[in-house]
């Protein structure tokens, strides 16, 4: 038999014992997450939280507290230093406790996993791994702020998975919904979609209305794009489970895949029946008293974070590059950023920063390196070509 064969088994298996247990999880909800007491204290920078107490822990009592749940999940503001280092602590505090744990990531699709698996086993360099991976065409956000992760468990040989479904499957489902997906593109992505959550349903419409993207067919399409991420991590996750013999895994996603559990973490629950606990980081100026046990389980107070040079001027968008060789697709708009203050829509075609072409993500981060304020980028939007000024100075 060979290798692929029995690793093809072995999934087969893990499919027939999720299938069994769809039928005995629980689906209520934990009571944590009806718990939204908000406890009279003062925080700052470094103070770790229960939120469903409101006792102050040691970093050290955190790890003992995570060490009794099967998955961990630590959110992040994808471009926040402060939350990396919180998810980089979390991982060396229970790699070091002794747990086998392994490191589940949002950040790569399932499709590259035999890449980070030769990533963890130290049999390509940082450059190869990248490249294969395909790290600025899947993610976007610079490599460095998640180095620290990658290369402790390639150092100390900890298990990683992709977790994610490509998103040019996400996309394609956003503009015309799942039917539109070939027998291929459906496998790439979660068998069930589970989509009577109306709490999660009604935070996502929210999102629609605030931030409509371009190109959109309706909530519709935009809603089962959301869930083709959610669903597709929590498969992921929970087949991971039972192929893999983990004491724990660690789960590194966006914040809003896991604040509130309705993303991945119930999802992953619906599927196979265990404990997780949600990590919240906050920054000490972004009023981390009010975060609730609606939101997570244990909260950890970060220093507001002051840009060093050149490292500040985020733009705030997720980009793909363009099938027809011009230009980076603009796949989302992060709210609040500079990018949406400035007038970007996701669908909008960069051609040009300053003049200059653009046709790789690196062609940015050359521009974003020069020491002015401001970029003006030429912008292809449905076939109508515009102005848009940055000015990364404020």
């Amino acid at each position: 038999m060979s290798k692929y064969q029995r690793i093809k088994g072995r999934s087969f298996l893990a499919w027939v014992v999720l299938a069994a247990l769809y039928g005995c999880a629980a689906l209520e909800r934990p009571e944590s997450a009806v718990s939204a007491r908000v406890f009279p204290r003062v925080l700052q920078a470094g103070d770790v939280l229960d939120l469903h107490t409101g006792t102050k822990l040691s970093f050290e009592e955190l790890i003992r507290a995570l060490e009794t749940v099967r998955i961990v999940y630590v959110g992040e503001v994808h471009a926040r230093e402060a939350d990396h280092e919180v998810q980089q602590r979390i991982v060396e505090g229970l790699w070091k406790a002794g747990k086998r744990i392994g490191i589940g990531v949002e950040m790569l699709p399932r499709t590259v996993q035999a890449a980070l698996d030769l990533w963890v086993r130290g049999t390509v360099d940082e450059a190869e791994f990248l490249e294969a991976v395909g790290w600025e065409r899947h993610w976007g956000f610079p490599f460095e702020a998640y180095r620290p992760v990658f290369m402790f468990a390639r150092e100390k040989n900890i298990p990683m998975r992709a977790l994610n479904a490509p998103p040019a499957v996400a996309r394609k489902v956003a503009h015309h919904g799942l039917e539109a997906l070939t027998e291929d593109e459906r496998r790439q992505i979660a068998r069930h979609f589970f989509m009577d959550d109306a709490a999660h349903r009604a935070y996502i419409q929210e999102e629609f209305k605030a931030h409509v993207p371009g190109g959109i067919k309706d909530f519709e399409t935009f809603y089962q794009a959301q869930l083709v991420w959610d669903e597709t991590m929590a498969e992921s996750l929970a087949v991971w489970l039972v192929q893999e013999p983990l004491d724990q895994v660690v789960v590194l996603a966006g914040k809003a895949h896991v604040n509130q559990r309705f993303g991945i973490p119930e999802r992953v629950r619906r599927r196979l029946e265990h404990r997780y606990a949600v990590v919240v980081p906050a920054a000490d100026n972004e009023a981390p008293e009010q975060v609730t046990a609606e939101v997570g389980d244990y909260l950890v107070v970060t220093a507001a974070e002051k840009p060093a040079p050149g490292h500040g001027k985020r733009l705030g968008v997720l980009l793909d590059k363009n099938p027809e060789g011009r230009g980076l697709r603009v796949r989302q708009v992060v709210p609040g950023s500079r990018a949406e203050k400035a007038g970007f829509l996701a669908g909008d075609l960069i051609v040009a920063a300053d003049g200059d072409p653009v046709s790789d993500v690196s062609d940015l981060h050359r521009r974003f390196q020069s020491p002015q304020d401001a970029v003006v980028f030429t912008v292809d939007r449905e076939g109508r070509v515009m102005e848009i000024r940055v000015d990364f100075g404020r």
